[in-house]
């Protein structure tokens, strides 16, 4: 969880307060690196909670748990929200138009410091960035007893269609690999792609060699890709005379019942990966971090 410490009177998200706040207890300033940029960053402790339509989840939470009386559903999501720990980067290193910027991993090693999921009982989440039949985009968060009904089929929970009777839907299985075999501090959202096929032409496949891993980054700038495979594609694009480098890119998965689905992007923006060592182990295959264009 990042608020700005910057403010303008333009800001049209709100502005951060320290005064509001306390310094955390035993954790000391780091050094962090953060869109291309590095600096030190602080540690602080304060009160957190959403600005929840209670009209709109009493009927969702008295179907859930038999405390719904006695707690909010702020409260029961981030039973912690009184003193949640959360960073403040300096204007050098992220300017923009205030407010907070939520991150969504919450699983983490435990050398890292708290993330936000981590510190709540938010057990699963649904991202729909879609405009259409006039609704807005939405990031939907869900507790675990809507997870336990999701999981039995329960009729009377009003669970939407993305988590709705799991056992019953097809799903692109995530894997942890990242976490578990390369030293990835962090257990991001990874699934294992098939392939990946650019401008027509087959760029990677997932083989014995090694595995063709995707991140699903909602705060991802396009797409990063590792370093070989970015030149090999561009040395390729050269030779084909292409008028853009990542025309349109095609990533094959395999789902849960084996069949496939491909998602596409039309040109974006592309930047390759330091190394093909992320974090400082090699990687056996290939990597690509996504946002939310495809």
């Amino acid at each position: 969880m990042v608020p700005q410490t910057s403010c303008r009177p333009d800001y049209p998200w709100g502005c951060y307060r320290p005064e509001e706040s306390r310094q955390a207890v035993e954790l000391k300033p780091t050094r962090e690196r953060f869109d291309g940029n590095e600096g030190w960053v602080e540690w602080r402790e304060g009160s957190f909670s959403f600005m929840f339509d209670e009209s709109l989840t009493k009927t969702q939470t008295a179907k859930t748990t038999s405390t719904s009386n006695e707690l909010s559903t702020s409260d029961m999501l981030f039973p912690k929200s009184s003193s949640m720990t959360f960073v403040v980067l300096s204007e050098s290193l992220m300017d923009g138009p205030g407010g907070i910027f939520l991150g969504l991993v919450k699983y983490t090693d435990r050398r890292i410091r708290p993330s936000f999921l981590g510190q709540s009982q938010v057990s699963a989440f649904s991202i729909d960035l879609m405009k259409k039949d006039g609704q807005s985009p939405s990031l939907t968060l869900y507790g675990r007893e809507f997870e336990k009904a999701a999981l039995t089929a329960n009729p009377e929970v009003p669970c939407d269609d993305y988590f709705g009777t799991l056992k019953q839907k097809d799903y692109v299985p995530l894997t942890n690999d990242l976490n578990r075999k390369f030293a990835d501090p962090t257990i991001h959202y990874v699934a294992v792609a098939s392939s990946i096929t650019v401008n027509g032409s087959r760029l990677a496949s997932t083989s014995q060699k090694g595995k063709l891993y995707v991140i699903f980054d909602t705060g991802c700038s396009g797409m990063t890709i590792s370093p070989d495979l970015f030149e090999e594609q561009y040395s390729l694009a050269r030779s084909q005379k292409a008028k853009n480098v990542w025309d349109k890119v095609d990533v094959e998965f395999k789902t849960s019942s084996g069949s496939s689905i491909i998602l596409t992007a039309k040109r974006p923006i592309t930047t390759p990966l330091i190394s093909n060592s992320p974090w400082g182990k090699k990687l056996k295959g290939h990597l690509m971090c996504w946002d939310y264009r495809f």
